[in-house]
C-alpha cells in the first residue's frame, strides 16, 4: 500500500503561478518513488481560497496522510508551520529533502 506524503510551503503573499509551479515540482519529484502518493494542497484548495477555508481543507488532507514535506520556503507561512505543528503531534512523519 502506497504511503501518503503531503507538501506544505508557502502559498500567501506567493505569485499564483508560482506558488503552483513549485508544489508541482515538488509533487513531480516525490511522484518520482513509486512508494508514494503525494498529496498537493494546491489540487485541494489553490492560491485563490480564503485563508481560513484553504487550511480547513488542506488540514484534513493532512490527517489522513503518513509523511509530511516541507518545501524550502514553509518558515514564512503561518499554515505551514500549523501543519508541521500538527503533523509533529499526531506522529505524522517529516521527510527530508535536500537539493
Amino acid at each position: 500500500m502506497k504511503k501518503k506524503i503531503y507538501i506544505a510551503g508557502k502559498v500567501t503573499g506567493t505569485d499564483p503561478q508560482e506558488c503552483i509551479k513549485k508544489f508541482a515540482e515538488m509533487e513531480a519529484r516525490l511522484s518520482q518513488n513509486p512508494e508514494y502518493e503525494v498529496i498537493n494542497p494546491m489540487k485541494i484548495a489553490g492560491p485563490s481560497y480564503e485563508w481560513h477555508i484553504a487550511m480547513r481543507r488542506c488540514i484534513a488532507a493532512l490527517m489522513e496522510c503518513d509523511h509530511i514535506v516541507f518545501l524550502s520556503d514553509w518558515f514564512f507561512s503561518d499554515g505551514a508551520m500549523l501543519e508541521r505543528y500538527i503533523a509533529s503531534q499526531l506522529g505524522i512523519e517529516e521527510i527530508k529533502i535536500y537539493g
